[in-house]
């Protein structure tokens, strides 16, 4: 089984936006919360497994998404209307192929100034 054939079955519905209006069209990743101990990736204090206090999650996704040449004027958002700010991101190669892309991504809370 192909890794895309994993996301597209298991994964969650996604789509990336821009600050102009541009939107992707939607595909399937695997957003989990990040419960590392460690502050590897995390600012802030240590917190208790399975407490994300950050709100900072693993993205895992198809490398035909790439998330890698993306400017901060972009967002991850989910289709319950969660957006992300991407804050770190690799291609994970194998054989010098991307087979997919991994992010650290955060939680955000964006203020419309629209009257």
């Amino acid at each position: 089984m192909s890794i895309d054939k994993i996301f597209n079955n298991y994964g969650c519905t996604v789509y990336i936006s821009g600050n102009d209006g541009w939107h992707s069209n939607s595909f399937n990743a695997f957003i989990q919360p990040l419960r590392y101990k460690n502050k590897l990736y995390q600012q802030g204090n240590y917190t208790p497994l399975g407490v994300n206090k950050n709100n900072v999650y693993l993205y895992l996704g198809p490398a035909a998404h790439d998330l890698t040449k993306l400017s901060s004027d972009f967002r991850l958002c989910g289709s319950d209307g969660t957006k992300y700010v991407i804050d770190r991101t690799e291609k994970i190669n194998v054989n010098n192929n991307t087979v997919y892309i991994w992010a650290i991504i955060r939680k955000v809370t964006e203020v419309s100034y629209d009257s």
